[in-house]
């Protein structure tokens, strides 16, 4: 847990062990509490709480934007083959008699992508 709490800038090991103790576990607890539920957390001030919490905020939309690019890359994966550009279509390549992979594969090049 503390190497989740000190992803966010601005609370390192210590300020992740006292946020623990005080019964805040996880990134989205910091973003989702107000900033004097955090300042009366020892080392904690009304100025840093507020810091933290819009750098928790912050990460967490970094994260989702960074998903969203991950999620766009897999889906243009899936359409057109990542070697000639070519189109895809899902196959079922049997391995052995009971041993299956799905796979896309180009219909252009023949280069196979597992799913």
């Amino acid at each position: 847990m503390i190497d989740e709490l000190v992803r966010v800038r601005g609370i390192g090991p210590t300020a992740a062990e006292r946020l623990i103790n005080a019964g805040i576990k996880s990134i989205d607890e910091i973003a989702n509490s107000k900033a004097e539920e955090l300042a009366w957390i020892k080392g904690i001030g009304m100025l840093s709480a507020k810091k933290i919490i819009e750098n928790a905020l912050e990460l967490i939309n970094l994260e989702k934007g960074i998903q969203k690019v991950l999620n766009s890359i897999k889906e243009n994966f899936l359409k057109s083959c990542p070697k000639c550009g070519g189109d895809m279509t899902e196959r079922l390549i049997i391995l052995g008699p009971e041993r299956r992979l799905r796979a896309n594969q180009c219909n252009l090049c023949k280069f196979y992508l597992p799913k």
